[in-house]
């Protein structure tokens, strides 16, 4: 049996893969189709692929080139700026030579993987999410997607699945391989796998390559640049009009819950700190692609988990289920409702029970409301009834 531990954890995206397995199997391939026997031509150096190209310009230095002998390269597998989730593969693109090594570090509100799969490999998975062992009620992810796989810390390009499992919640994760033979392989994280993807080339040991502090230093700025693409987009957000007239004098108030960027998202209600009438209406509008929830605990002591960590007791890692509590919705009783009552959305999100949520306030008081789904993210708001 694994260990439990109870935890408000967050890996959201998942959920979305499995309703769109077929999709996510159509998109992604470890590809080691190259021949590795074939004559090498000579290297041409390219500036790789950016994703930060498309947003804000990086300001990305000019590069270096790796001394002869075996490298150790830094990929960022993800990683957050307060609510700001930059799920990407930074470079997404990297090129080494036969004997490197990449070490990716995930950090932040998301878990994610770092995934080397067949077609085959991953059209058998079969469902992503599959009934608790230990509560029927509740849903837990298959191990095959959650955890590390047992084929080793080298890549021999053999076609094989090498997936890291969850890594980067709630601490810092990393993920090493080591490339032994010539070709271009594709991955991906398996949390968010229709845009967090990458391809590592992998050449010949005397190919001119890029040096690891020069890789290290375009992923930086790449990383800053789609940070400060996700703050204006956010100040944007928070410049639309949001509250307008409803019938008897009344005001609607809408609350955007999540926000989504090319590259990750932004795990905050806007807007989170709401000053409304009694009698008034608020209506939470989740984004198009995130998962999340709104709970307010009323007189319980804290707010639900969502989450509970497993804990592999053959040391691969953890897997996680998703807690019924916070994935349940509690609709406001007829009678009405105060600060004092117990109520959640339940999850919402694509192919959920539902997208938005209506409460209509008429009690005075401070109401104060969590996504638990992102609490690691600080994903909270605050609404004063006057």
């Amino acid at each position: 049996m694994m260990r439990t531990i109870a935890v408000p954890a967050v890996i959201r995206s998942v959920i979305l893969t499995a309703l769109l397995a077929g999709n996510v199997v159509a998109i992604v391939a470890c590809d080691g189709d190259d021949d590795p026997g074939a004559d090498a031509a000579p290297t041409r150096v390219i500036e790789p692929r950016s994703p930060a190209a498309q947003g804000t310009a990086a300001a990305t230095p000019e590069p270096q080139y790796a001394p002869s002998g075996p490298q150790t390269f830094s990929v960022i597998g993800g990683r957050n700026e307060g609510p700001i989730d930059i799920e990407q593969f930074l470079p997404a693109d990297i090129h080494i030579r036969t004997g490197d090594t990449i070490e990716w570090t995930s950090a932040g509100y998301e878990g994610h993987t770092i995934t080397f799969s067949p077609f085959d490999y991953l059209a058998a998975l079969g469902d992503y999410l599959v009934p608790d062992p230990d509560d029927p009620e509740q849903m837990i992810f298959n191990d095959k997607v959650a955890l590390r796989s047992g084929t080793g810390d080298s890549y021999p390009g053999d076609g094989g699945a090498y997936n890291s499992g969850f890594i980067g919640v709630p601490t810092e994760g990393k993920y090493r391989l080591t490339f032994t033979e010539k070709g271009i392989y594709q991955y991906l994280c398996v949390v968010h796998p229709l845009w967090m993807r990458g391809t590592v080339t992998v050449d010949d040991t005397d190919a001119q390559v890029e040096s690891p502090d020069s890789v290290a230093a375009r992923a930086e700025a790449e990383y800053a640049s789609l940070v400060k693409d996700a703050e204006a987009l956010l100040a944007r957000a928070e410049e639309g009009r949001r509250s307008v007239p409803a019938p008897d004098g009344a005001a609607l108030h809408r609350v955007q819950v999540g926000l989504t960027t090319m590259y990750g998202q932004v795990a905050t209600f806007v807007d989170n700190t709401l000053e409304v009438e009694s009698g008034d209406t608020v209506i939470f509008e989740n984004d198009d692609r995130n998962f999340h929830n709104v709970v307010f605990k009323g007189d319980l002591a804290e707010f639900p988990s969502a989450y509970e960590i497993r804990v592999d007791p053959e040391g691969r890692g953890f897997n996680v289920a998703l807690a019924k509590e916070s994935a349940r919705a509690v609709d406001p009783p007829a009678a009405g409702f105060d600060v004092s009552t117990f109520m959640s959305s339940g999850t919402m999100g694509v192919l959920q029970p539902r997208q938005t949520w209506r409460l209509t306030f008429t009690e005075p008081g401070t109401y104060v409301y969590n996504c638990t789904i992102h609490q690691f993210a600080g994903m909270a708001g605050v609404i004063t009834v006057r």
